[in-house]
């Protein structure tokens, strides 16, 4: 299959002379495509907006889409051959990720195709996910198998999440069926960062999707395993996970709430202990978590008010003053998003006896976009967790997710520095002085906003629209 999948494309680079491209026009060709990627999102999107588009033909497309990644080679990311150096670790090696490291075994076949920055590092994915990579590094008979997993289980996760989009808001919101199905299934940083790359984000947003269906539909338990089941792939989960228990707890008489809140977030701790009692340890039991504290990214908000800031305080006051302020920026972006998710969980909780499902739901959509901007690592396929519930956010929240997808689908188009070192530098200032403010000034717009809902009481979902969603049954 992976030979088949090689000759096609080479075949295809052939028929239009890409084989012949190198340096600047090797780069042109892959802006212009992503470019023209981003329009052809945005058009799309504007007419399932309009309802000019069924969302028949979005699902179809973004099928067809799909299936097209797997004739791809490995786009913009390297991060699957981590995922199968760690399930190596502990299927072939017989150590613990949380533990061992890369480095520990460099002779293993996958070793050198590790990122340098993770060859010293343990694993920093859920347990859960990690059971899932030693499965795939015990069944796969060869580094090229290995990859064609991770990545087929990407793309058949987005597409799931695609069709769950739509049915989550075929029932909330059915004049934007299409319009859920097209941010998820038809938006490049989804189809090429994500899907083709093989990220475990997918499956994240995969388990966001299905666990609103499930709360939408009165089965909060369920819908607590599912986002349990989230957070044994990454942490991320949960943020809607505790924002659940909290509603759940507020829509109880006030004798019976800590029982409802018990009751969510203790299954889900059982449900994340099962996968998790393979890997406890005394060394590391966070699992990675305390490891992944201490990373930032380099498109994060954070990290460039952090440079922005420590710049002018060293050039003022010297070198000491830039790394104390560049310390207070961390602290003060980590607090904010401590104090934003404090609130919302708490606006949450307090609507919650008069609410509905749907205002719950769209509660899950803010704390996720709370956490993807003001984290310190910001990385184009965290876009993913919060896309399913695009449909269902009010506009400044959708402005703020759909526009930093399309800035983060125009940040790399330059993915290994040895290859173009120009090019991947001038990605990487592209990236810190365009694409970083942009997601800046969005993160502004929707903390402002929510302190408004939170303030006055505001809805934290859309108002149904009132146009007909004829469009839909095409």
């Amino acid at each position: 299959m992976i030979v088949g999948h090689l000759a096609a494309v080479r075949h295809h680079n052939l028929a239009l002379g890409l084989d012949a491209l190198r340096g600047g026009a090797l780069v042109g060709v892959g802006l212009a495509a992503v470019a023209l990627a981003v329009l052809g999102f945005l058009l799309a999107l504007r007419a399932a907006w309009r309802g000019e588009v069924g969302a028949r033909a979005v699902l179809g497309l973004a099928v067809l889409a799909h299936l097209a990644l797997l004739t791809l080679p490995l786009l913009f990311s390297r991060d699957v051959y981590s995922y199968g150096m760690y399930g190596r670790i502990a299927a072939v090696h017989g150590a613990n990720p949380y533990v061992a490291v890369p480095a520990d075994f460099p002779e293993d076949p996958l070793f050198g195709l590790v990122g340098p920055r993770w060859i010293g590092t343990p694993a920093v994915y859920g347990p859960l996910f990690t059971l899932i990579s030693a499965g795939v590094a015990r069944a796969a008979g060869s580094v090229g198998g290995l990859v064609l997993a991770f990545r087929t289980l990407a793309v058949a996760s987005s597409l799931a999440t695609a069709f769950a989009a739509a049915a989550l808001a075929r029932r909330v919101r059915p004049g934007r069926v299409a319009f859920a199905a097209a941010a998820v299934g038809l938006n490049p940083v989804v189809l090429f960062q994500s899907a083709g790359s093989g990220h475990n984000d997918l499956l994240v947003a995969l388990a966001v999707a299905l666990a609103a269906l499930l709360a939408l539909g009165g089965r909060s338990l369920p819908a607590a395993a599912v986002l349990a089941l989230g957070t044994g792939v990454k942490a991320t989960a949960a943020v809607p996970l505790l924002l659940l228990a909290a509603w759940e707890a507020g829509r109880r008489p006030a004798g019976r709430r800590l029982r409802g809140l018990v009751a969510h977030l203790g299954l889900a701790a059982a449900v994340w202990l099962a996968a998790a009692l393979p890997f406890l340890q005394a060394r590391d039991p966070s699992l990675g978590m305390l490891e992944l504290a201490t990373h930032e990214g380099w498109l994060a908000p954070s990290r460039f008010v952090r440079r922005i800031f420590g710049a002018l305080a060293g050039a003022l006051l010297g070198g000491g003053a830039e790394a104390a302020v560049g310390f207070l920026v961390r602290v003060a972006f980590a607090a904010a998003l401590v104090l934003s998710l404090a609130l919302l969980v708490r606006g949450a909780a307090r609507r919650a006896p008069r609410g509905q499902a749907r205002e719950a739901v769209a509660a899950w959509g803010w704390g996720l976009l709370l956490l993807m901007l003001l984290g310190p690592v910001l990385l184009p396929w965290y876009v993913t967790w919060a896309l399913p519930l695009a449909a269902l956010l009010p506009p400044a929240a959708r402005r703020a997710l759909l526009g930093t997808s399309v800035a983060l689908a125009l940040s790399q188009f330059a993915a290994e520095p040895a290859r173009l070192p120009w090019a991947y530098d001038a990605n990487l200032l592209f990236g810190h002085y365009v694409v970083t403010p942009v997601v800046a000034v969005l993160l502004v717009l929707l903390l402002r906003d929510l302190r408004r809902r939170l303030r006055d009481g505001a809805p934290l979902d859309d108002a149904p629209e009132r146009l007909p969603a004829q469009a839909d049954r095409r």
